[in-house]
């Protein structure tokens, strides 16, 4: 996967608090924004992030896992069935407790919440910080 300096670039700029708090005191994050901004994101926090860490691509078979892990990459939360969500929020309950969740969506998953289509509750344990990211080109037209 090729990632565009200009969107590593303006991700540093943009966010820096975020970044400094992630690096020096894991957290959860929900990453939102465009698949590209979100894997140039998770690109540029990789290297922070503790071992071992697990990883969840929709639309592949949702596990969560069974031994130790630091991290949880779970890309695409949208995507979470119903079912996928709850154990989800289980899991992190008991046996991911300590482990920090990096989640990405492509659309605002609050809208989501709102909608009822989303666990609220599982919604605030993925969201203590939030990224929105955007493209170079849309983070210039927004400003």
């Amino acid at each position: 996967m090729i990632t565009a300096p200009a969107t590593e670039t303006l991700l540093l700029e943009r966010y820096q608090p975020e970044w400094r708090r992630l690096i020096e005191q894991p957290c959860n994050v929900l990453i939102e924004g465009t698949v590209t901004a979100t894997e140039a994101a998770l690109q540029l926090l990789q290297p922070h992030i503790h071992q071992p860490i697990a990883w969840h691509s929709p639309p592949g078979l949702f596990e969560l896992p069974r031994t130790e892990t630091r991290a949880l990459i779970l890309r695409d939360a949208a995507g979470l069935s119903r079912r996928e969500q709850r154990r989800l929020l289980a899991w992190m309950g008991n046996a991911g407790s300590r482990a920090q969740i990096i989640t990405t969506a492509s659309c605002p998953l609050f809208a989501l919440v709102d909608a009822g289509s989303f666990d609220a509750a599982l919604y605030y344990r993925l969201n203590v910080l939030l990224l929105r990211v955007m493209p170079p080109d849309s983070a210039q037209i927004a400003q």
